[in-house]
């Protein structure tokens, strides 16, 4: 039984197991499937016999071949053990032979060390004794750069490391007494001014690994002679009559010489500190240079505020325009013309120290690039040498500068601006008044200086003032004016009325606005048209303002961070969002202008319109083409109101008031329509006024006055039908501006449509 079960398959279940019907027909029906697939894969098998004996012929000839790759594969195996125990036999020898190489050459090394060791203990004594500091230090540099600990080990006697112990004694001595004559004689040639002498001793402390030491010492050298040259510019300053001809700027110009005095200096002495001291080591130097950049550049500024009296000048504006509101005038005030030339010698003053500074940061920027590899750690000295220089002296005087610039830079706008609105005139021939070119000239210029400069809070400041001022002085004062009104009341036309506006130009205006007393219609009606002219003038003169500003920040300000580009560009946008108020004020004066000038005449000659009947006979309809009496008499009134604004009006405002004239002539026509009944003559007459009215506008304006009139165009067209079957024909090739409820009230003008048959229309 135990037989049986190994000689049956797994999957078999044993005849034993077999305990119910159940279990019998399973075992059956598997051994019938069974069957079948032996059954099919011995048909197979038979069908397929000639191919099988075919691969198995191939199979026995290949057994030949394949024994002689195994014999060469065996051999292969054979070679490449060889090799590989070649291999490593022949690199255990170069091992063997680097090592012995480097030990002989570390041999050679101490021996070289002791021959130069015993030749720099007796070469340095003569050299010092024949004064040959170079040789000297040359030395005592190859003595530096030796392991007094390895060449001691070297020595395989006592009698010799006793020498090797001597030796070095002497050298130390040797480096102790150079040091001490080189610094001895630096700052002798130093006394002296011997800059040759001072150049010789400098190059050699680094030969000493003293390399700190000698940049300071030569440093201070240079700030000597730094601040003796800035003493004499100062004293030439000070004597300088106020007639001569660099008298306005001579601060700005002393201070420049301090800055062009160092960088010339650093320029000059860059390559010598690379050469003999190894780039790295400029900051050192231009961190003491700095610091006495900041010492001579406080005494120009300290003797600039003295003898400008900046700080009264500073103190009286100040409380100026703290209480600007006061009618009292004072009279320890600045002349604004004064303070245009001491403006200018700030803005230069900052200016040059901005343009110092960039010089420093270029040159250190260059240097740790050439000292340090790695960006990270380059980034890192970079961003500290950075904060060093941003907490200087200097830094903290050109700030206090410019706060003191932009506190004068405002009040002159402010004065400057006043002196434009009470100079404020209106030429013949001119259709706005000088205020407009005067103030955006003023604040270009302000603006502009304040670029010069390079201070990005001091443009910032003023363009912020240059905004405030546009609000309040131009567009402020222009819709104050306006909000008294256009009173075209008083003439039988408008013809009459330009007559007398012509006659009045040369009335002089204070700020675009007259006397709330007068009672002139003419001199207000001047008044009105200037400062409706005047706002829209401005704005054109704001988005110039704005190009030019733009362009003259991206040529001049270089090298700015992406905050300080923000800011600069936030305040341009508030500067051209200000179009947006005079825009404001310049629809309200149009406004005005449709409310006083246009709706009241067009009113009335569209009521002619209503007057003349559109249910007419074939001998009314000739007449009317013969004799139109409502469009001609329209045009003529149109042309009379429009000719009288042409030498009025700026082109943008004139097309403003053409545009508000079209579309109350539409509105107004459009009213008088719906009160008016239509025959089909009666229709193709209005068909034909419209047509000539449109055309006669499309030739005075822009084209799109079509569009305005598009709504009583096709109110002609649906009183021009012939019956209502043309609404589906027009419908599926017309965009209709009418709605299906404005289209049925327009049908039903005509007396010869149904209104049954109107309202059976699918629109």
């Amino acid at each position: 039984m135990d037989n049986l079960d190994e000689a049956l398959p797994a999957e078999v279940v044993h005849p034993l197991k077999l305990t119910s019907l159940k279990d019998i027909k399973d075992a059956y029906s598997r051994l019938c499937q069974e069957e079948i697939a032996v059954a099919e894969r011995l048909e197979w098998s038979v069908g397929n016999r000639h191919h099988l004996e075919a691969r198995l012929s191939q199979l026995a000839r290949l057994v030949p071949t394949l024994q002689l790759v195994q014999a060469d594969a065996k051999q292969l195996e054979n070679t490449i053990s060889f090799t590989h125990q070649l291999a490593n036999n022949v690199s255990a020898k170069v091992r063997q032979l680097d090592l012995a190489k480097s030990r002989v050459v570390e041999t050679q090394k101490r021996v070289g060390d002791l021959l130069d060791l015993e030749g720099c203990s007796g070469g340095v004594a003569t050299a010092l004794a024949q004064e040959d500091y170079e040789t000297a230090a040359a030395h005592i540099h190859r003595f530096l750069a030796m392991d007094e600990t390895l060449l001691l080990h070297t020595t395989d006697s006592a009698s010799k490391a006793e020498s090797v112990e001597t030796w070095f004694d002497r050298l130390r001595q040797a480096e102790r007494e150079l040091s001490a004559t080189i610094t001895r004689k630096f700052d002798d040639a130093v006394k002296r001014e011997d800059l040759a002498s001072v150049d010789r001793f400098f190059k050699l402390f680094p030969l000493l690994n003293k390399h700190e030491e000698g940049l300071k010492k030569f440093t201070t050298y240079l700030c000597a002679k730094i601040q003796e040259t800035t003493a004499q510019n100062l004293s030439s300053a000070q004597n300088l009559g106020p007639k001569e001809k660099r008298s306005h700027v001579i601060w700005a110009d002393t201070i420049t010489l301090l800055f062009e005095g160092i960088a010339r200096t650093v320029e000059v002495r860059q390559p010598i500190i690379e050469t003999y001291y190894g780039p790295g080591h400029l900051s050192l130097v231009l961190e003491m240079l700095q610091r006495e950049c900041d010492r001579q550049a406080g005494r120009i500024v300290s003797e600039m505020r003295k003898h400008r009296r900046l700080d009264a000048v500073v103190s009286a504006v100040r409380d100026a325009l703290r209480f600007s509101g006061s009618k009292e005038t004072r009279v320890d005030l600045p002349d604004p013309r004064d303070l245009d030339t001491l403006l200018g010698e700030l803005t230069l003053m900052n200016a040059r120290a901005e343009l110092y500074l960039r010089f420093i940061r270029r040159r250190i920027s260059a240097d740790f690039e050439a000292s340090i590899p790695d960006k990270i750690e380059r980034d890192k000295h970079e961003a500290a040498f950075e904060a060093k220089l941003s907490h200087t002296q200097l830094i903290c005087d050109m700030a206090v500068i410019v706060g003191d610039y932009t506190i004068l830079e405002q009040f002159y706008l402010n004065e400057s601006f006043k002196k434009a609105l009470a100079m404020d005139t209106v030429e013949e021939i001119a259709k706005t008044s000088s205020l407009v070119d005067d103030a955006f000239y003023i604040i270009k210029k302000s603006v502009r200086r304040a670029i010069a400069s390079s201070s990005v809070d001091g443009v910032c400041a003023m363009l912020n003032h240059a905004v405030t001022l546009i609000e309040t002085q131009l567009a402020g004062g222009f819709n104050q004016t306006l909000r008294k009104g256009f009173p075209a009341q008083g003439y039988l036309d408008f013809n009459q009325a330009y007559t007398v506006l012509q006659s009045s130009l040369q009335s002089t205006l204070q700020a675009g606005k007259i006397n709330s007393s007068s009672t002139d219609f003419d001199a207000l009606r001047q008044a009105f048209l200037t400062a409706l002219n005047n706002g829209e003038t401005s704005m054109h003169h704001v988005r110039r303002l704005h190009q030019t500003l733009e362009d003259n920040i991206s040529s001049a300000m270089v090298g700015l961070t992406p905050t300080s580009r923000a800011k600069l560009d936030s305040c341009l946008s508030d500067l051209k969002a200000t179009t947006g108020r005079l825009g404001i004020v310049v629809e309200f004066g149009i406004s005005q202008l449709r409310a006083t000038a246009v709706k009241p005449r067009v009113k009335p000659w569209v009521d002619i319109f209503t007057t003349t009947s559109h249910d007419i006979k074939e001998e009314e309809f000739a007449c009317y083409e013969a004799n139109d009496p409502f469009s001609q008499t329209l045009m003529v009134q149109v042309d009379g109101l429009l000719g009288s604004f042409v030498p009025l009006l700026t082109d943008e405002n004139y097309k403003s008031l053409v545009s508000v004239l079209v579309a109350e002539v539409a509105a107004q026509l459009e009213k008088a329509v719906m009160k008016t009944t239509f025959n089909r003559l009666g229709g193709l007459q209005f068909d034909r006024e419209v047509r000539a009215i449109v055309g006669y506008l499309s030739q005075v304006s822009e084209w799109g006055v079509r569009e305005q009139l598009t709504r009583l165009t096709q109110m002609a067209t649906l009183l021009n039908l012939e019956n209502l079957g043309e609404v589906s024909e027009y419908s599926s090739t017309t965009t209709w501006r009418l709605t299906p409820s404005e289209m049925r009230k327009v049908l039903q003008l005509r007396v010869d449509f149904k209104a049954d048959e109107i309202k059976k229309l699918k629109l």
